[in-house]
């Protein structure tokens, strides 16, 4: 792990050669969760570095999931954990939460969930 420490994260992970976006967010979703089932919705695009990457990052809201079985590759070790919104966004305020994609993944769901997108 390249900061030597355990993270909190959204579920993420590379697209395969050929894999459409949302089909790569599905696809991982049920490998680090379990969940399946779920309708996605497309909340924007981050470009994580600009200067050095030409890295996309897809970002999606997933709903109306059901629970299946967690099933990570060998080399990943995810444990999956339940917090509301609110304290998430607490967590990212005050700096427990330092994954930039987590973090713009949280602040844009819950500007979503109050109506508040500026759109």
């Amino acid at each position: 792990h390249a900061v030597g420490r355990v993270t909190l994260e959204v579920p993420a992970g590379k697209i395969d050669a050929g894999e459409d976006p949302l089909a790569a967010a599905g696809r991982e979703l049920s490998e680090e969760t379990g969940l399946l089932d779920a309708t996605y919705e497309h909340i924007g695009n981050l470009l994580p570095s600009v200067a050095y990457t030409s890295e996309v990052i897809y970002m999606y809201i997933a709903r109306g999931f059901t629970a299946g079985k967690q099933h990570t590759d060998p080399d990943e070790f995810v444990q999956v954990v339940k917090i509301p919104l609110p304290e998430l966004v607490d967590m990212v305020m005050s700096g427990q939460i330092e994954d930039s994609k987590t973090q713009a993944a949280i602040l844009k769901a819950k500007l979503i969930e109050s109506g508040d997108t500026g759109r």
